[in-house]
């Protein structure tokens, strides 16, 4: 299979499969929709883990099964090739998604009570993570230089340490901005919080898309300290689109935290993995390398549409530069309307985006996030109809 523009190019229909992006939308607006949305690709998979999943499901016997040494090994194998990072077998606990990651760092790097910093505007269940187990939010607001690339904010994150934050939950590649920070924010972020003993959990999931080579770092790449209370948690399945089977993983070096965070998932009675999910990441980490190279080019070309076509017909929008996700992150404050409007408004007009307000009450107010991992004619049609939206 040859994975160039041509192949992402293809429509591809997903109605009737019980497709929240799609179907659920649809049945909830009660019409036709582009859906811009949620953060689910609107690509075929590549075709060696289509294989994989149909080969184990003609075994019809699917109990108990644990992660086989050819699953661990794929999977530290794509991390030592795609991102530099040398992991060992010992050094990680699969959990059903990312987001069980950040709760379970919550729950197990904290107590009741504790301040959890976040960097804002951030994805929205780093929040509910931080709220939903009585811990107090420490919001960071990030600051936008003139050229509209958000970066850490220093003096906040430092103020937060002082006064007694336990944890900070990093969302390294950052959602929404489209931020592959660096090298250097990280280790000057790494020494500013062991300087105060606070731990950090890094949110890892976009990691695989950066359009330069070698601009992801992983944290664990910097943090090599096997006492270190840091661990990253991530998963094939934002890259391979995977979602709905259910597998990510949680490395950390700290062997006493990993075993809390384990102790904590079979407490809650996570103590098997989706066998199917497993069968699909060990085929992604295995033979998936070339979809990916090839769905990276063309979600790269997509953004260069979606900046030329609000060039074309919402001037005034501001797009920030996308260094990584397929995520584009657009400014419309400038028209003067609120996110709850503006959703409304699109919604009228047959288009869905994410409302900013999802990634902060304050600091999203009047943007839209933009998914960028569809076909590109959908792309442009998304910026007409939302132009249409806003001059109606």
């Amino acid at each position: 299979m040859i994975y160039d523009k041509a192949f992402f190019d293809q429509p591809f229909d997903r109605h009737g499969t019980n497709c929240e992006k799609w179907d659920c939308l649809e049945e909830r607006v009660g019409h036709e929709m582009n859906p811009m949305w949620v953060a689910d690709m609107d690509f075929r998979g590549p075709e060696e883990i289509t294989n994989a999943l149909v080969q184990r499901a003609m075994h019809p016997a699917y109990g108990y099964t644990p992660p086989s040494v050819s699953h661990n090994k794929a999977m530290l194998d794509f991390m030592q090739r795609r991102h530099g990072v040398t992991l060992k077998e010992s050094e990680h606990t699969l959990m059903p998604c990312v987001v069980t990651g950040l709760r379970a760092a919550v729950m197990t790097m904290t107590q009741p009570g504790d301040a959890v910093i976040i960097q804002t505007p951030v994805y929205g269940p780093f929040y509910a993570s931080i709220r939903d187990n009585n811990r107090v939010i420490t919001e960071c607001l990030m600051h936008r230089d003139e050229n509209n690339r958000y970066t850490m904010n220093f003096e906040a994150i430092e103020e937060a340490c002082k006064a007694g934050a336990k944890l900070m939950l990093l969302c390294n590649p950052h959602n929404p901005v489209g931020r592959a920070w660096s090298k250097e924010e990280l280790t000057a972020l790494v020494d500013l919080l062991s300087r105060y003993n606070v731990a950090l959990l890094s949110d890892e999931i976009h990691e695989d898309f950066v359009f330069e080579k070698g601009a992801f770092t992983p944290i664990l790449s910097i943090v090599t300290d096997p006492e270190a209370n840091v661990a990253a948690v991530t998963s094939a399945s934002k890259t391979f689109n995977l979602a709905g089977l259910k597998h990510a993983v949680f490395f950390c070096r700290n062997a006493q935290l990993l075993e809390r965070v384990s102790a904590f998932m079979h407490e809650v009675g996570v103590v098997q993995y989706n066998l199917f999910g497993m069968v699909a990441a060990e085929a992604a980490y295995t033979y998936g390398d070339a979809w990916l190279d090839g769905m990276l080019a063309y979600i790269k070309e997509g953004a260069d549409i979606l900046r030329e076509e609000l060039k074309a017909h919402l001037p005034k929008a501001i797009m920030t530069p996308l260094e990584a996700t397929y995520l584009g992150w657009v400014d419309l404050n400038a028209y003067g309307f609120t996110c709850e409007q503006l959703l409304e408004r699109c919604r009228k007009a047959g288009v869905e985006f994410t409302p900013g307000t999802f990634f902060g009450p304050v600091t999203g107010e009047g943007f839209m996030r933009v998914n960028l991992a569809c076909q590109h004619d959908r792309v442009r049609l998304a910026v007409k109809q939302l132009a249409n939206a806003i001059n109606a």
